[in-house]
């Protein structure tokens, strides 16, 4: 099967080979190897006649390919990694929501207990430690940030006068 190539990338690996990225920006892959490909960036070949067809695509149309596109990407993570993504992307979402309207920014990630940090990605990390208002300084490891965020979760509140 015929997969696009992300563009700006200039190397494409499956179970141990090397693709050859053809000089139209795609490659030539098993169909076993397709749903991992896609997985990491990888699209279905399509002319880009096809392609322009998004543009006069309706609202309902728009929202059931993205819907589809997702469920293709989500069925090849492990539950972990779906766990991972959806406790940043609710991080990341609840700091926005937070700036949006003034909320104290210490409440955001009460519900988030220690031993589920190593579910965060680097992302997740960033946002949880924005949230309880710990800045950061690059570079920094995820090691170093996991260790920040585990401080400022275990950290007791220092009592106002």
């Amino acid at each position: 099967m015929k997969l696009r190539v992300a563009e700006g990338c200039h190397a494409v690996s499956c179970e141990g080979k090397m693709l050859e990225i053809i000089d139209d920006g795609s490659v030539e892959v098993d169909d076993a190897a397709v749903e991992t490909l896609v997985a990491h960036g990888l699209t279905a070949w399509k002319p880009e006649a096809v392609l322009a067809d998004i543009a006069t695509m309706t609202r309902d149309e728009l929202i059931t390919r993205i819907i589809d596109k997702t469920l293709k990407v989500l069925r090849s993570l492990c539950t972990d990694e779906i766990r991972a993504k959806l406790l940043a992307a609710d991080l990341g979402m609840c700091h926005q929501l937070a700036e949006f309207h003034g909320t104290d920014q210490a409440k955001l990630s009460s519900n988030i207990k220690s031993d589920e940090l190593t579910l965060l990605n680097r992302p997740g990390l960033f946002a949880l430690l924005k949230a309880k208002g710990i800045s950061v300084s690059l570079p920094i490891t995820n090691e170093e940030l996991r260790a920040m965020a585990r401080d400022a979760l275990t950290a007791v509140p220092l009592p106002t006068a």
